[in-house]
């Protein structure tokens, strides 16, 4: 279902809105740490941040479904499939944060080694 009549239905907003939430929560995901990946902190290591990635996607859900609350933001129920959509597109942010991040630590890795390699090669000389 695409936009043909250029009008806004509440199931656009639901979309956007809900893309919106999920892409800033993958993020807050990868973000945790800078260089390390997520599944080397722990997934469930952070309580507050699982207590706050929590009220998030509740309050999501209560925007979606909880009819005072669709008629605030003009919103409409998503079907499974729908989350499943935006859970695939969303997720993007997660994968390309956390392969920067192997990527970079590989670059370093190598760096150090050649670094290591170096360090030997003159102590040789000496």
């Amino acid at each position: 279902m695409q936009m043909s009549d250029n009008k806004i239905t509440p199931r656009d907003t639901t979309m956007t809105f809900t893309c919106f939430v999920f892409f800033d929560m993958f993020n807050a995901l990868s973000s945790r740490s800078q260089s390390k990946s997520v599944f080397t902190i722990g997934l469930f290591s952070n309580k507050m941040f699982l207590l706050a990635v929590g009220g998030s996607i509740i309050g999501q859900l209560l925007v979606i479904y909880f009819p005072p609350l669709q008629a605030v933001f003009q919103t409409e129920a998503l079907y499974l499939t729908d989350f499943l959509f935006l859970t695939a597109l969303t997720s993007s942010v997660f994968v390309v944060m956390e392969t920067k991040k192997l990527i970079e630590r590989t670059i370093e890795k190598r760096k150090s080694l050649v670094r290591e390699s170096k360090y030997y090669e003159d102590m040789d000389m000496v």
